[in-house]
């Protein structure tokens, strides 16, 4: 199953209500909007260091329209990380598996994920990665959905370095699903290293390193 329609599923089963139905909110509520002053907040602080006070007063509204609106803090964080996964992901996973050369794939896998974690706006690194860091309640809905983002990078890292050996680009005795481990890693620790304000040129080094281990075809 598709990541982003992971998070829709699990958003839809905390609802309680079925998928797509209407919730109610306040006249003039601007869900767009909420969703984006809601990620900045979740992408500053991770799920658990941002309470329901601080997501209404950046919001503009009251408790009562939140819960109305989105029904839970976990429900508005899984409509936020739908909406950040789409906008700032998608785009650089189709990248990914659109390039037949793995080497440059993933080469340019980590300049695009530098240049989203460290895009400018009040927030630094990544929202999955700070929220997965922080999380105290790791059997939870929140904690699922994180899981399958992650899951769903190691899964799409595996594959495309699978393909590599099929193609040849890639050394047979490659260990594919360790080396998926390692771009994972790498990807977090990015993540997390731009949250810290390591600059740009600095995590493209590091990227550059990370890069280099794929063992290409002689």
């Amino acid at each position: 199953m598709d990541v982003t329609e992971f998070v829709k599923r699990e958003a839809a089963m905390l609802e309680g209500t079925p998928k797509g139905a209407a919730r109610g909110r306040s006249r003039g509520f601007d869900k767009q909007l909420a969703l984006e002053s809601a990620m900045d907040m979740f992408w500053q602080h991770g799920y658990e260091g941002t309470s329901v006070s601080e997501l209404c007063a950046g919001i503009g509204i009251k408790p009562p329209s939140l819960y109305a609106a989105f029904g839970s803090k976990a429900q508005l964080f899984l409509d936020v990380l739908e909406y950040y996964e789409r906008t700032y992901w998608d785009p650089v996973w189709d990248a990914f598996e659109r390039e037949p050369h793995v080497m440059s794939a993933f080469r340019q896998l980590f300049e695009d994920t530098v240049s989203v974690i460290t895009a400018p706006g009040p927030h630094l690194g990544c929202l999955v990665t700070l929220s997965t860091a922080s999380l105290v309640d790791r059997d939870s809905d929140v904690a699922r959905a994180l899981a399958a983002i992650g899951d769903d990078g190691l899964r799409r890292f595996e594959a495309k370095l699978d393909f590599g050996i099929e193609d040849g680009q890639i050394s047979s005795n490659a260990d594919t699903l360790a080396i998926a481990h390692v771009a994972s890693m790498i990807v977090d620790g990015l993540a997390m290293r731009a949250h810290d304000r390591m600059p740009p040129e600095m995590l493209r080094r590091l990227a550059a390193v990370g890069t280099d281990m794929i063992p290409v075809s002689d």
